[in-house]
């Protein structure tokens, strides 16, 4: 099986590498396109899908990765659903469609045991605090919460990519807090069966 993943940022496409073959092992392919932002991507979304819809092999299966920043989750789902829609008539239940709530960092924050690997001051406790048990549910930016979270305990602030290639390879995909990633995972699982 291969897996096609579309995604709007660099510090997804940095995660991915590092996250998706502790999901799907090595006997399964994967390739990341990277749109660089998250309106390019929605944009292009449909002549890809329509692309996809005349030439995916049938061993293979697309996922489509998002913030949902300040977006309604429900309407940006439809929206990747209607872009999807031709690829789905053609070649059966090949799509998967994900949201990150609200930012990938939420994935981060959901395995505090992760980002101490390369921040060992923060607290190993951090996750039974109550703004950090739910990492889907913070407000705010869970990029700035984090940012902000690594200069209280003295680390300069990072970009979005250096942090995921610094923090991705030391996760845990079998034990995140977060939702939004439980559900990433399980579906990309899902898939690579079908």
């Amino acid at each position: 099986m291969h897996i096609e993943f579309l995604v709007e940022e660099p510090s997804m496409e940095m995660a991915l590498k590092f996250i998706v073959p502790k999901i799907i092992g090595s006997q399964h392919t994967f390739s990341i396109h990277n749109f660089q932002d998250k309106k390019r991507l929605l944009k292009q979304l449909p002549k890809r899908m329509q692309a996809y819809a005349n030439f995916l092999p049938s061993d293979s299966r697309i996922v489509v990765v998002v913030d949902r920043d300040n977006d309604d989750c429900k309407k940006l789902k439809q929206k990747l659903c209607t872009a999807s829609r031709l690829v789905i008539e053609k070649k059966g239940n090949v799509v998967l469609h994900r949201i990150a709530i609200e930012e990938l960092e939420a994935w981060f924050l959901g395995d505090i045991q992760a980002i101490r690997g390369e921040f060992p001051k923060v607290p190993a406790n951090l996750d039974n605090k109550k703004k950090f048990r739910d990492p889907d549910a913070i407000k705010g930016g869970t990029w700035e919460t984090l940012d902000k979270l690594l200069k209280d305990y003295g680390y300069q602030g990072l970009f979005k990519t250096q942090f995921a290639q610094q923090i991705a390879p030391n996760m845990n995909v079998e034990n995140n807090r977060s939702k939004s990633f439980q559900v990433f995972r399980d579906g990309i699982r899902k898939i690579v069966k079908y």
